[in-house]
C-alpha cells in the first residue's frame, strides 16, 4: 500500500491528518509498557534529546542490520497523544505501512528513531514537538505543540541502494544471502541468474544459473550493472534492480527495465600452483568435509572425473580415474600435487593449468598434452593421516628430514624443480625449531639445513630466479664462509642478476680456496666479459653525464641548435629470437657407439629419430705432464649445439645411441629445457642417461 493510496496517515507531511476511529485503538499513558514494568530502556547512539527510545522487544536473533536513507521499511505502528488519547494506527486498520526511510516523507523523528531499528524489533518512542508537528501541530488530532508516543514494530525492510549514484539504477534487495561478511571480488567466478524485464513485463533476456566470471563483461548490455551489484551481494542473495529509461539498452524501446538478479554460488579461486605463480588455479564446485587437509606423505585417492582443455575432452584420457599416490612424492604431475594438498576431503573442484608441461602424466594419458589451457575436473576420496610432527620425537624429526631431503634429491634428478623446492622447505620445516635437540641431533639438524639451502640455490637457479638463490647462498655463507658450492652458485646468482663485479669476487675467492674447481674457471672467463661490456656502457654514459654538467654556468654550454626536420622514426631493433642451445652428457662408448639427441622441436627431429641430431665426443680437456706418473683421468663427454626458437617455451627431449648392432634410447622420464625469455644467448642443458624408472 503506497502512501500516496492512504492520505488519512497522520505521519506524512505531504497529507492531511484524519482523525482516529471513535474508541479504536489503546491509550498510553507516558512510562506505561505493555510489557510490564521490566521493560528495557536503551538510549541509542545518535538520537538527539528530542526523540526518546524505548525497546519494548528485542528483534530477530539472527537480525543485526539496521535500515538506512533510501531503504524501504514496512511497519505497523500505534499513535497516542501524552494524555492517552489514540489518533492513528495501522493495526486497528489490519494492513502495515510502507515508506521510503531519510526522504521526508514522514516526520523527522521517524526517519531518525527507525535508523536505530532491526527486522522483528518493537520499540516505543517519544517524540517532542520539534521533531513532529511543531508549535502549529495538525489540528483537529494533533494539537499545538503536541509531543506523540508511538510503538513502532519494523515488521520488514528492502535494502535500496544507488549503485552508481545517479539515481539511474536502484538496487533492492528481495532476499538476504547466507554469510553476508564474503563478497563476489573482480576477477573471481560465481554462479549466478539473470533476467531483464522490459517495462511491458516481457522477459527482455535471461540467463539462468550460469557461471561467470566478475569482471569479464560477458553479459553484454546487462554488464555494467550486474557487475557493480555482484561485488556487494552474498551467497543465495536475491536482488532486483530498477533501471531508468534507457539506461541498461540505450535507444530501445523497452521504458523501464527491471533486471531481477539471484547469486547461488561464490566460487572459492585459488593459486595452487607450487611457485604461486597462478599457472594452476582451484576453483572449488563441492565443499569439502571438516577443515583437514592431506598433508605432506600422506596417501591419498583422487578421482580424477576429466581432463579436457577447456571445451573437448583431452584425447588419451580414458575416465573418470582413481588415483592412489603419496603426496609430495612425485608420483603425479605438479597439477594434481599442489591441487590435492589444498582440497578437503569429499571436496570437488575445477584445476585450471595453463602451462601443459605441468599437467603431464603417464598415468592420466597426458604425457604429450599440448593444449594452451588444460582443465581437469577432480574428487578427492580420502586420504590416510600420517603421523603429526608434533607427536614425533626428536630423533624421528631427524629422520624423516632426512627421507624428505632424500625424495627431495630425486625429484630435482627428475628435473621437478618446482616439487623439489616445496619438498626442501618441508625438510626446514621438520627440523626448523632445532635448538632444544641433543647435541648430536642439533649438529645432524643445521647439516641437513645447510645442505637443504644450497639444493634450494640449485633449483632457484634452474627456474631462473637468481633473487632467491642468492638469499639462500647467503644463509649457508652466514655461518660458513668458506664454503665452495655456496659461492659458486652466489656467483651465478649475481650473473644472472646483472651483479659481474660481485660474481668476480666470488669466484676469485672460490679459486683460492679450490684452485682445480673446474666449474669456476670456465665461468671466470665469461663473467669478466660481461663485466667489460657493462662497464663500458656505463663510461660512456658517465663520461657524457659529466660533461655536461662541467658546461653548466661556465658560459661553455652548447649554442641553440636549430630544430632538426623530423626524420622518419627508425625501426626498433628486434631482439634474437633464437636460443643456442648445447646438450651436453657423459657417456663411455662401447666400439662404434655414437650418441644422439632427439626431442620435441623441429630442430630436433620432432621425435623421429631418423631425424636426430648426432653429438661429438669431446677431446681430453688435461693430460698430465710428463713424467708425473699420473694417469690420464677418464673423461666421455658429447656435446651437441642446436639453435632453437625461444618461441618453443618449454620442451622435452632424450638421447639415443647407435651402434653396428642397433639403436638404443633413453627409458627413463624426459629431460626437460625452458627457453623463455632467452632469445639471443645461450643455454646449456647438462644430463646424465637415464634408465627406466629415473
Amino acid at each position: 500500500q503506497s502512501l500516496q493510496a492512504t492520505p488519512h496517515y497522520f505521519f506524512c507531511k505531504r497529507h492531511s491528518v484524519r482523525p482516529a476511529p471513535s474508541g479504536g485503538g489503546v491509550a498510553f499513558s507516558p512510562g506505561m509498557s505493555d510489557c510490564g514494568d521490566d521493560f528495557e530502556y536503551t538510549p541509542p547512539v545518535g538520537l538527539p534529546d528530542g526523540v526518546q527510545k524505548e525497546v519494548l522487544s528485542k528483534g530477530d536473533a539472527d537480525c543485526w542490520r539496521k535500515p538506512k536513507t533510501g531503504d524501504e521499511l514496512t511497519v505497523h505502528y500505534v499513535g497516542t497523544l501524552q494524555d492517552g488519547t489514540q489518533f492513528d494506527s495501522s493495526r486497528d486498520r489490519g494492513q502495515p505501512i510502507k515508506f521510503t526511510l531519510g526522504r521526508g516523507e514522514v516526520i523527522k523523528g521517524w526517519d531518525l528513531g527507525l535508523a536505530t531499528m532491526v527486522k522483528g524489533e518493537r520499540s516505543r518512542f517519544t517524540i517532542q514537538p520539534e521533531y513532529a508537528y511543531g508549535e502549529s501541530g495538525q489540528p483537529p488530532a494533533i494539537p499545538p505543540s503536541a509531543v506523540l508516543i508511538f510503538e513502532i514494530e519494523l515488521v520488514s525492510w528492502i535494502s535500496k541502494d544507488d549503485l552508481f549514484g545517479d539515481e539511474g539504477c536502484i538496487k533492492a534487495v528481495i532476499h538476504e544471502g547466507s554469510e553476508t561478511w564474503i563478497h563476489p571480488e573482480k576477477g573471481g567466478e560465481v554462479c549466478l541468474s539473470v533476467k531483464a524485464l522490459a517495462q511491458d513485463g516481457g522477459v527482455i533476456e535471461e540467463f539462468p544459473r550460469i557461471d561467470y566470471d566478475v569482471g569479464s563483461h560477458g553479459l553484454g548490455a546487462l554488464s555494467r550493472v550486474v557487475e557493480k551489484t555482484l561485488l556487494g551481494m552474498s551467497k543465495g542473495e536475491q536482488a532486483v534492480l530498477h533501471c531508468a529509461d534507457n539506461y541498461v539498452y540505450e535507444n530501445s524501446s523497452h521504458g523501464k527495465v527491471k533486471v531481477e538478479l539471484e547469486l547461488h554460488e561464490i566460487y572459492d579461486t585459488s593459486d595452487v600452483s607450487l611457485l604461486k605463480d597462478r599457472t594452476v588455479m582451484k576453483k572449488t564446485v563441492k565443499a569439502g568435509d571438516g577443515h583437514e587437509r592431506p598433508q605432506d606423505m600422506y596417501v591419498v585417492r583422487q578421482r580424477v572425473e576429466a581432463v579436457t582443455d577447456g571445451s573437448k575432452p583431452i584425447a588419451c584420457f580414458e575416465g573418470p580415474v582413481e588415483l592412489e599416490f603419496k603426496l609430495g612424492a612425485g608420483e603425479v604431475c605438479d597439477v594434481l600435487e599442489g591441487a590435492t594438498a589444498a582440497m578437503k576431503r569429499g571436496e570437488r573442484a575445477v584445476v585450471t593449468c595453463t602451462v601443459p608441461w605441468k599437467a603431464r602424466d603417464q598415468k592420466l594419458g597426458t604425457a604429450h598434452a599440448d593444449c594452451r589451457k588444460i582443465l581437469f575436473t577432480l574428487e578427492l576420496v580420502d586420504f590416510k593421516k600420517g603421523r603429526e610432527l608434533w607427536s614425533l620425537s626428536d630423533s624421528d624429526k631427524v629422520e624423516l628430514a632426512l627421507l624428505r631431503k632424500a625424495v627431495a634429491g630425486d625429484l630435482f634428478k627428475a628435473k621437478r624443480f618446482e616439487l623439489a623446492l616445496a619438498k626442501y622447505d618441508k625438510v626446514s620445516e621438520t627440523v626448523g625449531a632445532h635448538d632444544s635437540f641433543p647435541p648430536e641431533l642439533k649438529q645432524r639438524a643445521i647439516e641437513t639445513k645447510r645442505v637443504v639451502e644450497l639444493n634450494k640455490a640449485a633449483c632457484y637457479l634452474q627456474i631462473g630466479d637468481p633473487t632467491k638463490a642468492l638469499s639462500s647462498c647467503n644463509k649457508v655463507l652466514r655461518d660458513d664462509r668458506n664454503n665452495v658450492k655456496a659461492l659458486f652458485r652466489r656467483a651465478k646468482a649475481h650473473h644472472a642478476r646483472g651483479e659481474h663485479m660481485e660474481a668476480q669476487q666470488d669466484l676469485e675467492r672460490l679459486l683460492e680456496l679450490d684452485d682445480a674447481n673446474a666449474e669456476a674457471k670456465a665461468m671466470v672467463p665469461h663473467v669478466k666479459r660481461a663485466r667489460k661490456e657493462a662497464d663500458k656502457a656505463s663510461k660512456g654514459t658517465f663520461a657524457k653525464m659529466c660533461e655536461g654538467f662541467g658546461k653548466i654556468g661556465s658560459g661553455r654550454e652548447l649554442p641553440r641548435k636549430e630544430e632538426p626536420k623530423p626524420q622518419e622514426p627508425e625501426e626498433p631493433e628486434q631482439r634474437p629470437e633464437v636460443v643456442q642451445v648445447t646438450f651436453k652428457i657423459e657417456y663411455k662408448p662401447a666400439d662404434g657407439e655414437v650418441m644422439y639427441v632427439v626431442g620435441e622441436p623441429e630442430g630436433l627431429g620432432h621425435w623421429d629419430t631418423t631425424k636426430a641430431v648426432r653429438m661429438r665426443k669431446l677431446p681430453q680437456p688435461y693430460v698430465p705432464p710428463v713424467g708425473s706418473g699420473r694417469a690420464p683421468p677418464e673423461y666421455h663427454h658429447w656435446e651437441a649445439v642446436v639453435e632453437l626458437p625461444e618461441g618453443l617455451g618449454r620442451f622435452e627431449y632424450q638421447y639415443l645411441i647407435r651402434s653396428p648392432s642397433g639403436e638404443r634410447q633413453e627409458q627413463g622420464s624426459r629431460h626437460k629445457c625452458d627457453l623463455t625469455g632467452m632469445g639471443g644467448s645461450r643455454v646449456k642443458c647438462t644430463d646424465s642417461w637415464r634408465n627406466a624408472g629415473a
